[in-house]
This record gives C-alpha cells, structure tokens and sequence, in this order.
C-alpha cells in the first residue's frame, strides 16, 4: 500500500466559543450521549471492581478520547466519577480521580481547558495524539470512553484516491449510494483503524477496566444511503457539482473529496474484538440517538442538524476548498435539506447509534 492521504489534521472541531463554535454547537451530540448516562452507570456499577482497581493508589485514571472542546466531555466525565463513587462502600477512603482528555494535536486545547469547571473533583490533563495509536502508558487507566469519534477513519481510504482504481469516487463525497468498490475500501479501512484502535487500549488499560464506546451505526446488511445521513452526503455531493458548474470550485476538487465517516454494524466490531482477543464484549446494541425527539422531525430541526455538521465538519471543508467558501456551502446544502424534511423525516431508522462496552481480561 502507498503512503496514504493522512487526513488527521482536517479533522479537529471548530475551535474558540464563537457562534459557529463546536462549543456552541454540539447540543445535539450532548442530547445523544445524555441518553447514554444510565446505560455507562449501570455498566460501572455492575462491572466496575473500583474498590480491588484502586488498591494500590488510591487513584481512578479514566480517559475521554475525542474530547473536542467541551462543555460534553466534562458532562460525561462528572457522571462517570458519580458512578464510580456509588460503587464504593460508604465509609471507605473516598478515592482521587485523575482525567486524560485526548483529541488530536490540532484540538484546541485552549479553549477547553480554560472552560474546565471551576468545581470539578478530579485532576485533569491534555493528552494530544490519535487515538489509533498508544497516547497513554502501559496499563495506566481503570476507564476508557469514546463517544462520537471511533467513526472518524484515520484517513480517507487510498484507493478512493487513485484515479485508475475502480474505488475513484467521482462526484460522491461518500461511500453512500457509491461503487461497491468505494463501500468495500470504507470497511477495509474500519477494519485497520478499529483493530489498531483496539490493540492500543489493550496495552493502556489495566486488566478488569473498561473500554465504553459510542459511534455511528448501522443493522448490518441495510445499505447507507437508507439513513438520513445518506440523503446528507447525497445533497452535500449536489451541492459540490452545482457549485463546480458555476466555477466556485473546480472538478479535480469535486473529484478527490471523500468524507472520511463509516458507520459500523454489531457484527462487524465484534469481530474485531473477537480477533484482538483482550476484551470481553459486556454490552453491544444499536440505540436510537434521536430518542428525545418526540415529534416528527420539522424544518427547524433540519437547520439545526446543519448547524451541528458545519461545526463538527468545518474544518474538513476548509482544509480542501477554502474558508472562503464554507458558508455559501452549508447555506446550500442547509437549503436543500430543507426542501428535503419529509424524506429526511421518512429515511430516519433509530438504530443508527452503536454502543459497545468492553472489559480488559
């Protein structure tokens, strides 16, 4: 395999607190996990032996990789710390708690350490690297959460950018609606990332901890241009060749531009924990992300759902065809969306979300 498109340095949030900010802007994956918050407590509370893991320091170690700028991550880390806490007896020696908050050198660590809550009970530290790699030492933490970020690949697939490859995804931004060829290079690079992904947590986390993840889903078997997030890259690709048939952008760009997002099914990541072989697989379901939405989904929604992507995506965009150019893209593709709600309302399947939770042997 050649030397592949590293696409890591496009990927970090929209940084500041500004009003594009994914700071501001991430409400929608705070409502996602929020729905996680019983499941993780459950899960510490009846597999977590904190009372033997901590024997030693007196210390949880509990690391969040992906953490982006906040506020989510510190939400997340407080009821992980309330969890633990429920588990121990009532009198015993309350424990310290020490956080790594990893994301991707680029992240912007300013703006999320500054917004630290002021009353926090824990230590907390920057931990910059991908997280398919190692970023923290040999079995040094008890917890491991990942929520919204395993679906990022570490790179756009190299064969979707090899104009003589039967993958070239010309006029597609995704695997969605694409060549079986482009869906298969999509797995195959799943595949190394999640086994690369696993091996490194398996070295870092110590044996009777947990490894909690959240990401993109799908029932294995049902094509992704049948979710709603289909319809999204679908329009996004529209909105690319309308822009390139003014001459805003040019067509090799249209051409070498491919969302690096790949939505998982059960069975495939249990394979790969299968394969890995350090874990014990204590939960894996697909969830409905979108449970809090009681009602149909309306126009607002739709806008607001673009608002969440140009936030989450901005930096991707940029890196390819300019910051120039950012706006004009999403007002359109928030445009067509729109036009698009009742399909978009009508494509909407509420397992699209994959929790799994690991144990180390």
């Amino acid at each position: 395999m050649g030397k592949v498109e590293i696409v890591l340095n496009s990927l970090p949030m929209s940084g500041g607190d500004g009003p594009n900010s994914y700071s501001k802007n991430s409400h929608l994956q705070r409502r996602s996990a929020s729905l996680l918050k019983e499941t993780i407590n459950k899960l510490i509370t009846e597999k977590l032996d904190a009372k033997t893991l901590i024997c030693d320091s007196n210390t949880i170690r509990i690391a969040d990789l992906g953490c982006a700028t906040g506020p989510n991550t510190f939400f997340l880390v407080q009821d992980i710390i309330k969890s633990v806490e429920t588990t121990l007896e009532p009198n015993s020696t309350k424990p310290e708690f020490l956080v790594f908050f990893n994301d991707l050198t680029n992240n912007d660590f300013n703006t999320l350490f500054t917004s630290l809550p002021q009353d926090r009970s824990y230590f907390a530290v920057g931990v910059p690297g991908s997280f398919y790699g190692r970023v923290l030492p040999q079995s040094s933490v008890h917890i491991v959460v990942t929520l919204a970020a395993t679906h990022w690949l570490s790179s756009v697939p190299y064969e979707l950018l090899d104009k003589s490859s039967k993958a070239w995804n010309k006029g597609k931004v995704h695997y969605s609606n694409a060549a079986e060829e482009v869906v298969k290079a999509y797995e195959d690079q799943f595949g190394r990332d999640m086994e690369r992904f696993l091996e490194a947590r398996a070295q870092e986390i110590v044996s009777g901890g947990l490894l909690v993840v959240g990401m993109c889903g799908i029932p294995e078997g049902m094509p992704f241009s049948n979710l709603a997030d289909g319809i999204m890259y679908t329009s996004m690709a529209d909105v690319l060749i309308q822009m390139q048939s003014q001459g805003l952008i040019s067509e090799e760009q249209v051409d070498s531009f491919n969302i690096p997002i790949y939505s998982a099914s059960p069975e495939e990541v249990a394979a790969l924990v299968e394969k890995n072989g350090c874990f014990t697989v204590e939960s894996m379901e697909l969830m409905d992300p979108a449970a809090w939405l009681k009602r149909p989904m309306d126009v607002e929604d739709v806008s607001q759902w673009m608002v969440c992507i140009k936030a989450t995506m901005g930096s991707l965009f940029i890196n390819h065809f300019g910051d120039h150019l950012l706006d004009d893209i999403f007002d359109r593709l928030t445009d067509r969306l729109v036009g698009l709600t009742d399909k978009v309302e009508s494509s909407y399947r509420e397992k699209v979300m994959l929790f799994f939770a690991l144990k180390r042997k």
